[in-house]
């Protein structure tokens, strides 16, 4: 049902995006692009809004473009006091993958450029593990800040039961070439890999098909970006990390979401600016068509994010329906 004379109130889902390639990701799958609302004089935020398979969706991004954890947080803060009616937020956009190589022969657990990472229980952490990258204890380990709160049980369900529900046809993606280089070697020149000595690539097998694979478990979140493959490998290794990020870390405590990431670089310092639009899409794909799978007229129903934080986690109001992503054919593929 379209949506007339949309207002503050009829939004339900929060979307966070930090930068343009996540933006216009989002954007392009909308099903249906509302009118700007007129701003607030205490909302410095940037604002789309629309609908997506059913639910009113506010898309909200900074003024400036800078990574970090206090510019999703200062977005977040915003966005609760404009639209007073959101019953959980999404964080969607780009990321650093942690290949891993060492299962060579399982091509669908290695974390390849275009898979998605989704955040996710893994033992007592709930789905992002902040950091300090500038801090490491006597033994060279990671200073490990906090294990952030998990995300609403409401969005982990959806999650699972979308899994369940990804049996069906959909397409390639694109035809890319995926380099990952060999922890000890550093980025050569500035911008993409076309200077860094091809020698240093580690060899891997080909996946069947170009199809990106959903990962899910812990996102590491700090405040710079991760482009050391060593200190990469060692953060994986300890907590089995599968993705680093910069934005998460200022929002799971306060304003508990869920995170989702394409892939556009390995988290190494090779990082190529022509990934993230299509990391970008992937991670706005597999949303669309978790959105699918919670019907919109029980969410509507529940209590805004707001509310859930002081009085508990919503309850688990999701029935199962048939999803596909309408623009993809393929099948999304999960690790074995």
């Amino acid at each position: 049902m379209a949506t007339k004379n949309p207002n503050y109130n009829v939004y339900t889902v929060g979307w966070i995006c930090i930068v343009s390639s996540e933006m216009n990701a989002a954007r392009a799958l909308l099903d249906e692009e509302h009118e700007s609302l007129p701003p607030k004089p205490t909302d410095d935020n940037s604002y789309l809004l629309g609908r997506m398979n059913g639910h009113n969706v506010v898309f909200g991004y900074p003024g400036s473009s800078l990574y970090g954890p206090h510019n999703s947080s200062h977005v977040a803060t915003n966005m609760e006091r404009t639209f007073p009616n959101i019953r959980f937020r999404l964080l969607v956009g780009v990321g650093g993958g942690a290949p891993r190589t060492a299962d060579a022969e399982n091509t669908w657990n290695d974390i390849r450029l275009g898979d998605v990472v989704v955040s996710n229980l893994k033992g007592s952490h709930g789905g992002v593990l902040h950091y300090d990258a500038d801090k490491f204890k006597d033994n060279g380990v990671f200073h490990i800040t906090s294990h952030l709160n998990r995300s609403p049980s409401l969005l982990l369900t959806a999650t699972q039961k979308l899994r369940s529900d990804h049996d069906f046809e959909l397409g390639q993606m694109g035809n890319y070439i995926s380099q990952l280089f060999i922890s000890s070697y550093k980025h050569t020149g500035e911008g993409d890999c076309s200077k860094c000595d091809r020698a240093y690539l580690v060899k891997r097998l080909d996946r069947e098909s170009d199809i990106p694979v959903v990962h899910s478990g812990l996102i590491a979140s700090g405040s710079a970006l991760m482009c050391s493959a060593q200190r990469r490998d060692q953060l994986r290794d300890e907590w089995d990390v599968c993705c680093f990020e910069t934005e998460a870390a200022g929002l799971m405590n306060d304003s508990p979401c869920l995170v989702i990431r394409g892939i556009c670089d390995y988290s190494d310092g090779h990082q190529n600016k022509e990934w993230e639009p299509y990391a970008a899409i992937t991670a706005v794909a597999y949303v669309k068509d978790l959105l699918r799978v919670i019907h919109p007229e029980t969410v509507e129903g529940t209590a805004n994010v707001v509310g859930s934080l002081n009085d508990g986690e919503p309850s688990d109001i999701l029935t199962m329906s048939q999803s596909h992503v309408p623009w993809i054919r393929g099948t999304w593929r999960y690790p074995n």
